[in-house]
């Protein structure tokens, strides 16, 4: 009879008791990758050798985050992502590409401010960002534990476009 036995149902027995959610399958883990580029945001107006640091940060992919981990239930993070439903992978996978690609683009913007002596504005720009990171990953976490209203592309893209960074000369540069 075990070849009757529902392998979602199998794969969410294993997952009780570790990091990974019993219904979307997803951990929270993963959002620790974006933890480091956060407050390297908060502290590169101040201090900004750690716009290298900074610019060096490039997106993982929950695979890729997971391989590399020294978690323990790494390898069960891996296998629950990809059955992880698609009603909460697909808008969680989203949600992290718009946070991925506002820190690669806010870094880039940040370190043309910098050449340009503009710390004030790197200031702006770094607090005006962080809370959107801050937002996103909220919504990412929210994913993770199973809310299903989620933010759609068109929304994403409304954030992000509603904290874009203008023209070089204003208080902000470039775009996210």
């Amino acid at each position: 009879m075990d070849g009757d036995a529902d392998p979602l149902k199998i794969l969410r027995t294993k997952v009780r008791g570790t990091n990974i959610d019993e219904q979307t399958l997803l951990a929270t883990d993963y959002l620790n990758h974006l933890n480091e580029p956060i407050m390297l945001l908060e502290m590169a107006a101040d201090a900004p050798e750690l716009l290298e640091e900074l610019a060096a940060w490039r997106p993982k992919s929950y695979i890729e985050h997971f391989a590399e981990s020294a978690i323990a239930d790494k390898e069960l993070a891996i296998r629950a992502y990809a059955a992880a439903p698609e009603m909460f992978r697909e808008p969680f996978d989203r949600t992290i590409e718009s946070a991925g690609r506002c820190i690669v683009n806010t870094a880039a913007a940040l370190i043309e401010l910098s050449k340009q002596e503009r710390g004030d504005e790197m200031r702006a720009i770094a607090s005006e960002v962080t809370a959107i990171l801050g937002e996103l990953v909220d919504r990412a976490s929210s994913i993770v534990h199973g809310e299903v209203t989620t933010f759609d592309r068109t929304q994403i893209d409304r954030i992000l476009d509603g904290h874009s960074l203008t023209q070089p000369g204003s208080a902000r540069s470039g775009n996210l």
